[in-house]
Order: C-alpha cells, then structure tokens, then sequence
C-alpha cells in the first residue's frame, strides 16, 4: 500500500521530464538601415485668397452716365484695369452748376472783403486822428472781420463742390480685374451704392492650417512649399512660406500660414482648392528605416533586429518622418539586419527565417482589394 503514492507520481514525474515544444519559426523580410536626406512633410489642403478686393461704390449721388475705359470698352467682368483708370462717369452737370456758383460766391465775398479791408483802414487812421470814434473804428474792424470769414467760407464751399464734382469720375484704386458689375449705365445711384468689385489677381495668397506644434520650424526663413492646384494636378508650383499669423486658432490649436503664388497670366483664380506640402526640419545624411517596420506602442517605439536566426527587440528613438521613411536617432546602425515585414506577429526572442518576397504572407494593406 506504502507503493501508490510513487506510482501516482510517476506519470508527472515522466512529463516533466518531455523538453518544451519549439516556437514555430516565423517568415519576415531583412533590409538594413540606410542614410539619406530626409525631410519632415506636412501635407494640407488650403484654397486661393485674392490679396485684395474692393467694392467700387458712388461717392455722390446721381446718375451713372458711362461704364467703360477712356478707350470705349465697357467695364464688365473679366477686364482688366490698372491703378488710377476711368471705370465710370456719373452725370455732372449739376455738379458743375454748383461750381460755377461756388466761384460766384468767392468773388462777391471777396470784392466785399475789399471794400471791408479799405473801410477798416480808413477808420483806423481817422481814430489816429482823432477824428473818428472808437466806436466807429470798431465797426469797421468787425465788418473787416465777418468779409475775411466770408472768403474763407467761400473757399471751403468752393472746395467742398470740387470734390463733389472729382466724384463724378470712378477710378481704379489698384491693378485687377472686375469681377463684379452691380449696375448698368442709366441707374440711378445713391452715395455709397457699389458700382463694380475689383479684384487683384496679378498674384494669389494660398492659406492653410498648420498645428502650432510646427510653429518654431515654420517662421524660419525660406521655409519651401509645393504646391498643386486642383485645376493643374500635373503642375507643381515651388512657393516658399510667405506669412505665419501671428495668432493662434483656440479650439484647433493651428495657425495660419500663407504662400504667395505668382499669376500674371490669370490661370489660378481666388478660390481654387490646392494642397500644400511643407518641407520641414531637413536633416542630411540621417539613417533611415521604412515607417511600417516600427512596431510602436504607448511607452516606446520597436524595431526588431535579426541576429543568428532570432529576432530581438530593439527600442528605438525616432526623429522627423518623410511619407514612408522615418528617421533613427538612436538604436541601430547600418549594419543591422531589421525585419521590415512579418514583425507585427513577432515576440522578443521569436526564432525567424528570411524567405524570399513572394513567400511572405500579404500585408494587410495587400489583402485589401
């Protein structure tokens, strides 16, 4: 009886004397860390800003006599116009009426002014005399006085017509294009009713949100930018960063950043959606390992290394990332095997095989139709 403990024992005794079944061997691909040139890119999408539009509005009032370039052609959408050109007339025969009245009015005050000037100084050298009063040489002094406000007032009125009568006359604050006409010749305006909108064209602003995480590298100078217009996909304008704003979004923490693209022959037009590619914090010569081979999670980035047939963790720092590429500041060298495809499926210590490309299995991306 002393005998059935040791034989109850002698099975487990056998199996824990069976070695440990072997880890299957896992199929991976092995490339090697290169230097390169590699650039931080960021990619967003943005549209065309006019840098300027204005509204063409009536000063005055009345009616709009012509619409069209000293050279007859009339002012509509599409012409072009440079700074200081006749767009517009408005009527001006009253205007000019009133001018004409205006310097009436100046020359009666003047002549006034005359005869006040000489009755003043007339008193003055009786009172010196003393054969005038005080009195008397105050009068005169008064209406000396009220005949020089008078001309004063003239000429402000006469003035104030001047301007009126210029008014008439709508000119070309600046080089563009009209991209508006709200009335036709014939209307009745109003002071402050909008004539034509003219918009400057000869160059374009492209804007964009970038996070203010890249603002240190964004107001460096000469920061390059390319980009492609919606319109033109196969053209790729090479601009460079021509305004950070100064003020952050609150709620997006982004900035906006703007480009200026040249337009003299008016093929973009405000407007247009474009994407834009940022090429920041370029370093030279840096040992670079593809994106998709660095197993990451919350602590720490992974890359695993093949040595002997076994696969070995390695942590890794990262540096700027380039699309498919992304730099290795600390962790590996040239001369390191890594495992750039099968490492999603592997632990540290994992026995691995390299086989040929085709032998692999898909990716997931590959798997996709």
């Amino acid at each position: 009886m002393k005998l059935l403990p040791a034989l109850l024992l002698l099975p487990c005794a056998i199996l824990a004397a069976e070695p440990p079944a072997e880890r299957p061997s896992r199929i991976v691909r092995l490339d090697h860390p290169h230097r390169a040139d590699i650039a931080q890119n960021v990619v967003k999408t943005g549209s065309l800003v006019a840098p300027a539009k204005v509204d063409i509005c009536a000063k005055i009032a009345g009616r709009l006599a012509s619409l069209e370039l000293e050279d007859g052609t009339p002012v509509e959408e599409g012409v072009r116009v440079k700074k200081g050109q006749r767009i517009a007339l408005i009527e001006d025969r009253e205007y000019r009426a009133s001018l004409a009245a205006a310097k009436a009015g100046l020359q009666a005050a003047e002549a006034t002014l005359v005869d006040a000037t000489r009755e003043y100084n007339r008193a003055k050298a009786l009172f010196e005399d003393g054969t005038a009063t005080a009195q008397e040489r105050d009068t005169a002094q008064a209406t000396f006085e009220r005949a020089t406000a008078s001309v004063a007032q003239a000429k402000a009125q006469l003035e104030t017509v001047q301007i009126s009568l210029d008014e008439t006359v709508l000119v070309a604050p600046m080089d563009g294009i009209i991209s508006d006409r709200a009335v036709d010749p014939g209307a009745l305006l109003s002071a402050g009713a909008r004539v034509v909108t003219l918009t400057q064209i000869d160059h374009l602003r492209f804007q964009i949100y970038v996070s203010t995480s890249f603002y240190g590298a964004l107001t460096r100078p000469n920061v390059p930018m390319d980009v492609v217009v919606d319109a033109y996909p196969d053209e790729t304008v090479h601009a460079t960063i021509s305004r950070v704003y100064p003020i952050a979004d609150d709620a997006t923490r982004t900035v906006l950043v703007e480009a200026r693209l040249e337009n003299p022959d008016g093929k973009y037009l405000p407007g247009m959606f474009a994407v834009g590619t940022l090429n920041l914090n370029r370093h030279e010569n840096a040992i670079v390992v593809p994106y998709d081979c660095v197993v990451r999670n919350v602590r720490q980035s992974i890359v695993y290394v093949h040595r002997d047939g076994v696969a070995h963790a390695v942590n890794v720092k990262l540096g700027i990332r380039d699309d498919a590429l992304v730099e290795v500041l600390e962790g590996l060298t040239e001369s390191d095997e890594i495992i750039v495809a099968g490492q999603h499926r592997l632990t540290d210590g994992a026995p691995v095989h390299p086989e040929k490309v085709e032998e692999l299995p898909p990716t997931p991306e590959e798997a996709t139709p």
